[in-house]
């Protein structure tokens, strides 16, 4: 990472001021800190680096077989070039995600919707995204039983985010068995929760399963959760994880309030966001 790195703070005016976040930094850290804190920029760069450099080359690879023989039609090769540009591209966003949440420029965009409507459009385009990128789900039932409306006034699309990572989640560890949704209300804060049959919470990983780069999966570079708890706790909510009692797979929720108010059911532009 280059020095000439940025932070962005917002004063009363919502202007954007420009700050070198390392000449801060390293006026604040002792050398105990400076070192960890050079061991997380590099362990950053360096996971980042092979999650790229991975579809990078099977991209390239199945480009060069289509374009050595023009003739002859393979289409897992143009199935295998798209699911590695769909992850690259979700690679980048995630990226630029933990960019602007670590440097204060993250915002929300709240608006009036409806949670279950929300889940259920979700659940069929992850299905649907499954097929076409040849991963098999037959195996995996996915349970989903809304009852009436549950509004909120919150970012839609990134509570979209967060409800597509915890499915993702739990998909991840699940080879067989189901993937359940559930929404709930309990007076002014709505409930979402992600039950999976999977194989449960590794307990060496459980105290640091919502930190940078924390995974036992060998698809993914561990920001998923960490992107989601931030957005849950820019809602004022809170998001939690824990294996089931029947030892059989774990369950995920977070909640937030559903902030309906009369004075509310009017869209805002972006919100600044402080972490």
């Amino acid at each position: 990472m280059s020095n000439n790195f940025s932070q962005l703070t917002f004063d009363n005016k919502t202007t954007m001021k420009s700050k070198p976040v390392f000449d801060q930094i390293s006026n604040s850290l002792d050398t105990d800190e400076e070192l960890e804190y050079s061991k997380i920029q590099y362990d950053f760069v360096n996971i980042a680096s092979h999650e790229i450099k991975t579809p990078v080359q099977s991209i390239l690879t199945y480009s060069e077989l289509l374009y050595s023989n023009p003739n002859e039609i393979h289409p897992e090769y143009v199935e295998a070039i798209y699911r590695n540009a769909l992850r690259l591209q979700r690679l980048s966003k995630n990226l630029l995600d933990v960019t602007k949440m670590e440097n204060h420029t993250f915002t929300l965009k709240n608006e009036k919707f409806d949670v279950n409507e929300l889940v259920l459009s979700i659940i069929q385009d992850f299905v649907m995204h499954a097929h076409n990128s040849g991963i098999k789900t037959k195996n995996i039932q996915f349970l989903f039983s809304p009852k009436g409306r549950i509004l909120a006034y919150a970012d839609k699309d990134r509570i979209a985010q967060v409800i597509s990572n915890l499915i993702d989640n739990a998909f991840k560890f699940t080879q067989k068995g189901s993937i359940s949704i559930n929404v709930t209300k309990q007076d002014d804060r709505i409930i979402v929760s992600v039950n999976d049959s999977g194989i449960g919470i590794d307990t060496q990983i459980a105290p640091r399963l919502f930190s940078k780069f924390a995974t036992s999966s060998e698809d993914g570079i561990g920001l998923g959760l960490y992107i989601a708890k931030n957005i849950v706790e820019a809602h004022d909510g809170k998001i939690w994880i824990q294996n089931n009692l029947s030892k059989i797979g774990a369950t995920i929720s977070f909640e937030i309030p559903s902030k309906i108010r009369t004075d509310d059911l009017v869209n805002h532009p972006g919100v600044p966001v402080n972490f």
